[in-house]
């Protein structure tokens, strides 16, 4: 094989890689007010890809699906949509779709007409196709009703129809699982499977992976608005800890924590407002917490983490002692 060939070749397969990605979020950064809503985020979706973002309330993983949709400032760092940077050519926006929690429209406006409005922000209305997806989701009986009669799970299913109806290349799922039993969940599981058979992106956030651990590709794992560990499904399903995790939850875990090293000389780690013990036995954490009351220390709830997510965030977590030192 000749230079010019080899060259011809690794053309061809950079071409097919470009045409495979659909986006490539670089170094992204959102500052407000002095205060980070997501730092340093990068990571790339390709076509038909379903990516999961866990974390907790307050992670970034909201304020990342509004970025990438336009609907937040970026400070630093570039998103490119099909290979066109985002920033420099806003009409890219409506190939993308987000629905967040809770679902957001007109509540005094009946289903159709949101509908109807919304998918004309991005010229792309079809009364047919809009009828056909209402009564996929079976909400057909629903379209003359104000939105604001309409249950929670109805308005989750609304906000996916409206998806469908605008066929994007590039869905944003807000929590679309959050508070839906298990026959919503499957309908929604469903319709987004599809999307990704026809080459739609998804994005999807959770606090719970086990929503989406058989549905998505990869994972983002999300904490104090950065990227923590990505995952890909294979790694996730073969994620497991040796270590039983006990937590405390309070409102002072930092305190709650350093009193726990210094009379108990336990190796602690915090998660969010929890005080993380390893492999305790239940009468010790009892006196701890018995302890910590004492101390003033506001005690919620303990018990022992089974939240696959959070075990997952547990184990990146470092010891509390070696963040003091």
């Amino acid at each position: 094989m000749d230079n010019n060939q080899i060259n011809d070749t690794t053309e061809n397969a950079t071409n097919a890689a470009e045409n495979k990605e659909l986006l490539n979020v670089k170094s992204l950064s959102t500052l407000i007010k002095e205060r980070f809503l997501i730092q340093n985020i990068s990571f790339a979706l390709n076509k038909g890809d379903i990516f999961g973002i866990v974390g907790e309330k307050q992670s970034g993983k909201t304020s990342l699906l509004k970025a990438i949709a336009g609907a937040l400032p970026i400070t630093e760092g570039t998103i490119f949509f099909n290979g066109q940077d985002l920033h420099k050519n806003k009409k890219l926006t409506s190939n993308i779709t987000i629905s967040l929690d809770p679902p957001v429209f007109f509540k005094y406006q009946t289903v159709y007409d949101n509908i109807k409005f919304l998918s004309s922000l991005k010229g792309k209305f079809n009364k047919q196709k809009t009828l056909e997806i209402l009564q996929i989701f079976d909400l057909l009986d629903k379209k003359d009703e104000k939105v604001r009669t309409l249950t929670y799970h109805e308005k989750k299913k609304m906000a996916l129809a409206l998806a469908l109806v605008t066929k994007p290349k590039l869905v944003l799922l807000d929590e679309p699982f959050k508070g839906l039993n298990d026959k919503y969940k499957e309908e929604i599981t469903s319709k987004i499977k599809e999307l990704s058979k026809i080459g739609v992106g998804v994005i999807i956030t959770s606090s719970a992976v086990e929503d989406i651990e058989n549905l998505c590709t990869r994972f983002l794992f999300m904490g104090e608005r950065k990227i923590q560990k990505e995952m890909s499904a294979s790694e996730l399903k073969g994620f497991d800890t040796q270590i039983e995790y006990t937590f405390i939850k309070t409102k002072y875990p930092n305190y709650g924590g350093k009193l726990l090293i210094d009379n108990f000389n336990k190796k602690v780690k915090l998660l969010g407002n929890k005080i993380l013990l390893m492999d305790e036995d239940d009468d010790n954490v009892a006196r701890m917490i018995k302890f910590l009351t004492s101390k003033k220390v506001i005690i919620y709830s303990a018990g022992k983490i089974s939240n696959k997510a959070e075990q997952i965030f547990a184990s990146l977590s470092s010891y509390y002692k070696e963040e003091e030192q």
